[in-house]
């Protein structure tokens, strides 16, 4: 019996894949974010540490060691803040074109919503699907009884 339910486990997986099906436009974005997150944090590390350097530069102005670690925390700086645009560039880049995805598969959706018109039938009438179906609006004309 327990190896019963073991073999229904993978199945009920692949239920739940199906239903959060995600397409591979919003894969892309969420990883160029996470890619842009992660070159942020990095580039505010080194600020603060290049920031820390300038405080102790002030302090003790005569190292020279300090002087040339500046240079080479100035050079990192300007790196991590070309990578972190680039990475801006290329998440903004990957939004765009998930919204073009969603753009797509609203129309599609839109397209499939669209009532099919009877061939038989011309004008209003052809939004009935048979000859005796009532349209929105009208109601059978029940006799007057009373003139």
């Amino acid at each position: 019996m327990r190896f019963k339910s073991l073999l229904l486990i993978p199945f009920a997986c692949s239920f739940v894949g199906c239903a959060t099906h995600v397409s591979s436009q919003q894969t892309m974005a969420d990883d160029r974010n996470l890619v842009y997150e992660d070159t942020y944090k990095a580039y505010r590390e080194a600020e603060e540490k290049y920031l820390n350097l300038l405080f102790n530069i002030e302090r003790m102005p005569e190292e020279e060691e300090l002087w040339i670690m500046k240079r080479e925390r100035m050079l990192e700086l300007m790196q991590l803040k070309e990578l972190m645009l680039n990475a801006r560039v290329e998440l903004d880049g990957a939004i765009q074109e998930w919204e073009r995805h969603l753009l797509d598969v609203q129309a599609e959706v839109k397209a499939r919503d669209i009532k099919k018109l009877n061939p038989n039938f011309k004008g209003r009438d052809a939004e009935r699907t048979s000859p005796g179906q009532l349209l929105p609006g009208e109601s059978k004309k029940t006799p007057s009884y009373y003139y």
